[in-house]
């Protein structure tokens, strides 16, 4: 049985908290896109979080663990000897999805549309007739001795003619040509939990695509990719807006108005005001379990089309007007 808890860097004791932290610090650290050579430690990460990252599951493992022998499956252990075939899942599917500052405030639901491949209903996956392969008479593996005596090493392999599946393919099938496979467009509808950030990985199972030796489809993983729309970005529990205001509506107005996900806010300009240090509404930003990030404004002043002669009478008045309080 594999240790989960040794998989993710945690223990028995760790918080939900603190094991979904190192999740999401390894997946991001082993995940393929990043790292080429991390695709299985990628997997047995991703299968540590699916047992450890629910309550329920992680309770059974626990009591298997602990009494490996309890749950001992009679049928299951002979049925191993008599398939020389060890069970094979599917490869995952990876797909990036963009979502929003706003979309992780609240939580979101997408529907997404891509291209699977499923299983060739014209010749079951097989790709065709088939015949029993001719290298390993059906077996899957080859055995190579070596040696002589008291030094004879016998050794098993994967049949390279037949690919371990012990047939090959006498007559192609002419839907798929031989691959097994089928092209089809898939649509599924996912429910996005609120606070998701860059890099964050979901699992949809048995959405992948069909892999015709494991003869199921794999699933498909989400990678959560935070992008920047309408001012709006999210760093760790803060919720960030990029706002653009000219002078005339720094120096005029003592406060502005601006738009959050739960409503408008007024919020008051200092007495001195520095565009550099953002202006901060505290608890504005996500709502975790352990305190609320906070919100932050940064300030851009732009320069006013003086071509316009709106502006420039509007320049003019706010000179007078400061010329009167100085006076």
């Amino acid at each position: 049985m594999k240790n989960y808890y040794d998989i993710l860097g945690v223990n028995e004791n760790s918080s939900a908290d603190e094991i979904k932290k190192a999740y999401r610090k390894l997946s991001k650290q082993y995940h393929p896109d990043v790292n080429p050579n991390g695709e299985e430690k990628f997997k047995d990460i991703t299968e540590a979080y699916e047992i450890l990252g629910d309550e329920t599951k992680k309770t059974d493992y626990d009591n298997r663990r602990r009494n490996p022998f309890g749950s001992f499956n009679m049928d299951d252990f002979f049925g191993g000897f008599a398939n020389n075939k060890p069970h094979m899942k599917a490869p995952d599917k990876v797909i990036s999805l963009d979502i929003t500052a706003i979309e992780s405030f609240f939580g979101v639901n997408k529907v997404l549309e891509f291209n699977s491949f499923d299983c060739c209903t014209t010749c079951d996956g097989n790709g065709g007739e088939r015949k029993v392969c001719g290298i390993c008479n059906g077996s899957g593996i080859i055995i190579q001795q070596f040696g002589s005596g008291m030094f004879v090493q016998r050794i098993q392999t994967q049949c390279g003619h037949c690919r371990g599946e012990g047939s090959v393919i006498s007559k192609r099938c002419n839907t798929c040509h031989g691959t097994g496979l089928k092209n089809i467009a898939e649509k599924i509808s996912v429910s996005i939990p609120k606070n998701v950030d860059d890099g964050d990985f979901m699992r949809v199972a048995g959405k992948g695509d069909y892999n015709v030796r494991a003869r199921t489809k794999g699933d498909v993983i989400l990678k959560i990719v935070m992008i920047k729309t309408d001012g709006y970005e999210k760093i760790g529990k803060d919720l960030i807006l990029s706002k653009r205001l000219s002078p005339i509506e720094v120096l005029s107005n003592e406060q502005i108005e601006i738009t959050h996900p739960e409503g408008n806010l007024k919020i008051k300009l200092p007495d001195t005001f520095d565009s550099e240090k953002p202006l901060r509404v505290p608890n504005k930003g996500y709502k975790y379990a352990d305190g609320n990030g906070d919100f932050y404004i940064k300030v851009y002043v732009t320069k006013p089309n003086l071509n316009n002669p709106e502006v420039i009478q509007k320049l003019e008045n706010l000179l007078e007007n400061t010329k009167n309080i100085t006076n």
